[in-house]
C-alpha cells in the first residue's frame, strides 16, 4: 500500500516511517518536502491510498482539488503546527478532509489514523505499539510478555471501542452490536465494562458520563516501543 507523505520536517518523516514499518505490515512510503513537488506528481496520484499533507494555507483548497482531479479520490490526512488557528477547524471540515492531526503528536496517534484511513485494521489486531496490542478474532490482549484472555462479549465490545476511537461508542450500540439487541439492563453494560477494565493490564476505557465509553486518548497512554 502506497502512501504520499508532504512534510518539511524529514526527521518527522523517518519517525513515521519506523513507526509504521514496526507494526505487522509494511507500508511505502513516498515523502516530499514541499507542495511544488506534489504538483511534479500528476500522473501517479491515482497510486496513493492516503495523502499525508502539511499544507502552508491548509483552508485553501486548491491542493486537495489538484489532487482529487488528478485520481486522487482517497482520503487526505492533515498535519497542522501547533500554532494553528482554532478558527480554522470549520472550514477544513467544510471542505472536507478526512482528519487532521497537530505537532507535537504521538507516533501512536498517527499510526492509528493511517490504519483507519486506509482502513487496514484488518479486522484482526489493534496495536498500541508493536508489543501492545488486542487481537480481536483469538480474544487476546498482549501486554508486552503477558497474554490476556478475554471471554466473546468482552472481546467484542473491546473491538468497537477500538473501531469507533476516538469516538464514543454509546450503550444503545453496545447493546446492538455486542448483545445483538437483546434486552439488557444498563447495570448488565456496566457490568461487562467493569469485567473488561478488570482483566486489561493498562487503564484503557473511559467512561464519558451520560453518554458511554471510549478508548482512553492516545496521548495519555504511555506504551514502551
Amino acid at each position: 500500500m502506497n502512501i504520499f507523505l508532504q512534510e518539511p520536517d524529514t526527521t518527522l518523516w523517518r519517525a513515521i516511517i519506523d513507526r509504521m514499518n514496526g507494526y505487522r505490515q509494511k507500508l511505502e512510503f513516498k515523502c516530499v518536502e514541499t507542495e511544488e513537488q506534489i504538483l511534479r506528481e500528476t500522473f501517479a496520484l491515482d497510486t496513493y491510498a492516503l495523502f499525508i499533507l502539511n499544507l502552508k494555507e491548509p483552508t485553501n483548497p486548491y491542493m486537495m482539488n489538484f489532487i482529487h482531479s488528478n485520481g486522487g479520490k482517497v482520503p487526505i490526512l492533515l498535519i497542522l503546527e501547533k500554532d494553528y488557528d482554532p478558527d480554522t477547524l470549520k472550514t477544513l471540515y467544510y471542505l472536507g478532509y478526512d482528519d487532521f492531526i497537530v505537532k507535537d503528536f504521538y507516533m501512536q496517534e498517527i499510526a492509528w489514523k493511517i490504519y483507519k484511513l486506509c482502513n487496514i485494521w484488518n479486522d484482526e489486531r489493534f496495536f498500541l505499539s508493536p508489543s501492545v496490542y488486542f487481537d480481536c478474532k483469538k480474544w487476546m490482549f498482549y501486554y508486552h510478555d503477558e497474554v490476556v484472555s478475554l471471554g466473546k462479549k468482552e472481546a467484542t465490545l473491546l473491538k468497537y471501542l477500538f473501531v469507533k476511537s476516538p469516538n464514543i461508542i454509546s450503550c444503545d450500540e453496545i447493546v446492538s452490536l455486542v448483545y445483538h439487541d437483546e434486552i439488557v439492563s444498563p447495570e448488565s453494560i456496566r457490568a461487562l465494562v467493569k469485567q473488561l477494565r478488570a482483566k486489561l493490564p493498562i487503564d484503557l476505557i473511559r467512561t464519558v458520563r451520560g453518554e458511554g465509553y471510549q478508548i482512553t486518548h492516545l496521548s495519555t497512554f504511555k506504551a514502551n516501543p
